[in-house]
């Protein structure tokens, strides 16, 4: 009885090993100097909820973000340079952060998103507690699909789903 009850735990284990779990990560991959990302956020601050498109383009330091509203109804430009910050072509004296709290109540934490998409650093920022629980092929590795984030002092709770990862030439 003791042999069979080990022979049926040994094949149980055997079988659970050759599971294939599909939304477990692969090696994390190295973050490339030009990429870009398209997808929807869901963002909850308080008791208000918003969803918008975004797109995004990261090109060495520099990035344009493109916001559109639920719907495609409202839509805002921001594109950081080595000049400054730009918002629908405007140059603000605000950094991203400033702007988007101003402007929408919230904010991203977009210097860490590369971090988060490609290597699965869920401790990227200090201020924001990240929980990536899909993931999608990208090149030869996995690359974040589902991203919660939610920030540590203020009510704030975005969840990314990307559609799209690329690299830019």
């Amino acid at each position: 009885m003791k042999a069979l009850f080990i022979v049926l735990i040994f094949l149980f284990l055997q079988g659970c090993e050759t599971l294939n779990i599909r939304d477990q990560p692969a090696t994390s991959g190295s973050i490339p100097e030009s990429w870009s990302a398209k997808g929807r956020a869901g963002v909850s601050v308080d008791d208000s909820y918003q969803s918008v498109g975004f797109d995004v383009e990261f090109v060495d330091q520099e990035f344009e973000l493109v916001l559109v509203g639920a719907l495609g109804l409202g839509k805002v430009n921001i594109r950081s340079t080595v000049q400054g910050l730009w918002v629908n072509h405007q140059r603000t004296s605000l950094s991203l952060q400033q702007w988007m709290e101003q402007e929408l109540g919230w904010h991203l934490p977009l210097s860490s998103l590369a971090n988060i998409v490609f290597e699965h650093q869920l401790n990227a920022s200090h201020e924001w507690q990240v929980k990536i629980s899909r993931f999608m092929p990208y090149q030869e590795v996995n690359v974040a699909k589902l991203v919660k984030l939610q920030h540590q002092h203020k009510p704030i709770k975005i969840k990314l789903l990307f559609q799209e990862v690329n690299q830019l030439k």
